[in-house]
C-alpha cells in the first residue's frame, strides 16, 4: 500500500501543472456523476397497505411475488411498501382480486360451489358471509377502526310458541380518541337488525373493546325510548325553561339577580285507544237504511151452497133451483223500515313526552313588594305554560343575595348597567398594567437624573493624578487652580455643591 501511494505521488509530481488540473477536473466529474446517478436512480418506496394482519400480509406478498412487483416490509410485517410509481396500479390490481380482505369473507364465498354440500353447510356459509358483509359496512364509519359481528339464527319451528327470536352481538374497536354518540349506536343496531331476518334492534348487543356496553337487550329500552334519553330529554326541557325564565327577568332586574329552578315530569308512555259507542234511536227518527212494503187486494163473485140434500142432488145433469150467488172483496198491506244504527268510533293516540306536572321556583335579589311578586308569578306562569288545574305549582320570592368579596358595589352596578363581565375584567387588567408601567417609568427617570449628576460631580471633582505630566500653559494652570478649589469645596461641603448642580440643571 505504501509503495502504491509512493508511486502515485511520484507520478503526480512528474505531471505538469495543466495536466494536474485536468486530472483533478476529470476525477471530480466522475465523482459528481456517480453521486447524481445514485440520487436519481434510487427508487422511492411508498406505503401500499398498512396495519395488515398476518393472513392479509401473507396474501398480499404472494400476490406481489406472482406479479413480479418489488416490495419491502416495515413495522414488523404489518406495512408493505412498493415503488412509488407502482402504488396506485398495484393497489387497484389487488383490490380487483379482493385483497386485502381484512380476515373477512363476504358473499364472494358463494362464487365457488362445493360438491356434497348439505343445506346445513350452506346455511352456515350464508351466516358467515352475512357477518362479513355487515363487518365491512360498519367499518365504513369514521370512528370505527375494526368490528366483529356474531349472529345467532335459531332453528325454525312449526309451533309459534317454540320459535325464538334472532340475536346479534357487535364488538367495535374505535379509533384513538374517537367516541360514538347515541344516534350512531342506534344506527348500527338498526343496520344489523334490518339485514337479518327476524332480528329486532332490541336484541342487538353492542360493546366496544374497552368493555363499555353501548346497547343491550332490556338495558335501556322501555316504551320505545331509551332510559338515558328520557332523563336527558327531561333535563334539557328543564334547562330550557330555566334559561328562558332567567333571560326574561334579568332584562328587568339585572344580570345575576335572578335564580330559577324547574322540575318537570314528562310522560313517555305511548298509548293508543279505540272505542265504538252504539246509541239507540228514537221511534220514527234516524237515517232510513231500507224500506219494504207489501199490499194485496182481492175482488170476485162466489156461489153459495144450495139444493136438497140426498141422492137427487148428486145425480149428474140434474138442475136444482134456488142456487144463490155473491160478491167477495178483501185487502191486506204490510210495510218494513230498517234504520241505521247510531255508532261513534273514536281513535286516540297519545305521543310520549307530554308534560304531566311542572314546578317552578324563582328567587330575585332585593326586596320586592307583594304586587311585584304577583306580577312576576303571573309572567312566569304564562311564559312556561303552567296549568294550576293540572297540579302545577309556582313559588316566587325576593331575598338579598350574598355578595362575593371580590365583587364590590360599583362592580355590580357596572355589570347590571349592561357592560359584559369580560370587558370589565379586561379594563381592570389594563388599568393595573398602565399603573405598573407608570411606576416603572418614574423609577427609571429618577435613576437617570441621579446618574448624570453623580457623573458630573466625579468629573468636576476628579483626581490630581489625572493632570498631564507635561508643562501646562497659563490657561491650563488657571483651570487647574479652579479645579482644585472646586475639589476642596466638594470635599468640605458636598451637599451644598450637589444642590448647586441641581439648580444649574433645572435652569438649563
Amino acid at each position: 500500500m505504501n509503495n502504491m501511494l509512493e508511486s502515485i505521488k511520484g507520478t503526480w509530481g512528474k505531471l505538469s501543472r495543466p495536466m494536474q488540473i485536468g486530472v483533478g477536473i476529470f476525477v471530480l466529474g466522475i465523482f459528481i456523476s456517480l453521486v447524481l446517478l445514485a440520487l436519481f436512480s434510487r427508487t422511492d418506496y411508498q406505503v401500499l397497505f398498512s396495519g395488515l394482519g398476518p393472513e392479509d400480509a401473507g396474501a398480499v406478498v404472494n400476490a406481489l411475488q406472482d406479479r413480479g412487483t418489488p416490495y419491502r416490509l416495515a413495522d414488523n410485517g404489518t406495512t408493505i411498501l412498493v415503488p412509488e410509481d407502482q402504488v396506485f396500479e398495484t393497489r387497484i390490481a389487488l383490490a380487483t382480486s379482493g385483497l386485502p380482505t381484512g380476515g373477512i369473507v363476504g358473499f364472494e364465498i358463494f362464487n365457488s360451489t362445493r360438491l356434497g354440500e348439505t343445506e346445513a353447510d350452506r346455511q352456515l356459509r350464508f351466516q358467515w358471509a352475512l357477518q362479513g358483509e355487515l363487518t365491512r359496512t360498519i367499518r365504513q364509519i369514521n370512528e370505527v377502526a375494526d368490528a366483529r359481528i356474531h349472529i345467532v339464527l335459531p332453528k325454525r319451528s312449526l309451533f309459534i310458541q317454540e320459535s325464538q327470536a334472532a340475536t346479534a352481538s357487535v364488538l367495535l374497536q374505535l379509533r384513538p380518541g374517537a367516541q360514538l354518540n347515541k344516534s350512531q349506536v342506534r344506527a348500527i343496531a338498526n343496520l344489523v337488525s334490518s339485514s337479518v331476518e327476524g332480528l329486532s334492534p332490541d336484541n342487538v348487543t353492542i360493546v366496544d373493546t374497552r368493555g363499555t356496553v353501548l346497547n343491550a337487550p332490556g338495558l335501556s329500552e322501555f316504551g320505545g325510548h331509551n332510559v338515558a334519553d328520557r332523563f336527558e330529554l327531561q333535563w334539557l326541557y328543564e334547562q330550557q325553561l330555566e334559561t328562558s325564565i332567567v333571560a326574561m327577568l334579568e332584562r328587568i332586574y339585572g344580570f345575576g339577580n335572578v335564580v330559577a329552578r324547574v322540575n318537570a315530569n314528562l310522560d313517555f308512555a305511548q298509548m293508543e285507544e279505540y272505542s265504538e259507542v252504539y246509541t239507540p234511536i228514537n221511534r220514527g227518527e234516524g237515517l232510513v237504511r231500507s224500506t219494504q212494503s207489501y199490499e194485496e187486494t182481492y175482488r170476485g163473485t162466489s156461489t153459495g151452497a144450495g139444493g136438497v140434500p140426498g141422492v137427487d142432488a148428486n145425480v149428474p145433469g140434474y138442475v136444482f133451483g134456488d142456487q144463490g150467488t155473491g160478491t167477495t172483496e178483501w185487502q191486506r198491506s204490510e210495510g218494513t223500515t230498517n234504520y241505521e244504527l247510531n255508532r261513534t268510533e273514536t281513535r286516540s293516540l297519545s305521543l310520549p313526552g307530554q308534560v304531566t306536572n311542572l314546578s317552578v321556583s324563582v328567587w330575585i335579589n332585593g326586596d320586592l313588594t307583594p304586587a311585584q311578586l304577583s306580577s312576576v308569578e303571573e309572567s312566569v306562569s304564562r311564559a312556561t305554560g303552567l296549568k294550576l288545574a293540572r297540579g302545577d305549582s309556582i313559588y316566587v320570592t325576593s331575598v338579598p343575595f350574598e355578595t362575593s368579596p371580590f365583587l364590590t358595589d360599583s362592580f355590580v352596578t357596572d355589570v347590571t348597567a349592561g357592560v359584559p363581565l369580560v370587558w370589565v375584567l379586561v379594563l381592570i387588567v389594563l388599568l393595573v398594567v398602565v399603573i405598573f408601567a407608570f411606576i416603572v417609568w418614574r423609577q427609571r427617570a429618577s435613576k437617570e437624573e441621579e446618574v448624570p449628576l453623580a457623573a458630573g460631580l466625579d468629573i468636576i471633582v476628579g483626581d490630581d493624578d489625572e493632570l498631564p505630566a507635561r508643562e501646562l500653559t497659563p490657561e491650563e494652570l488657571e483651570m487647574a487652580g479652579i479645579r482644585k478649589n472646586i475639589q476642596k469645596l466638594a470635599k468640605e461641603k458636598p451637599d451644598e455643591l450637589a444642590l448647586l448642580m441641581r439648580t444649574w440643571l433645572a435652569d438649563e
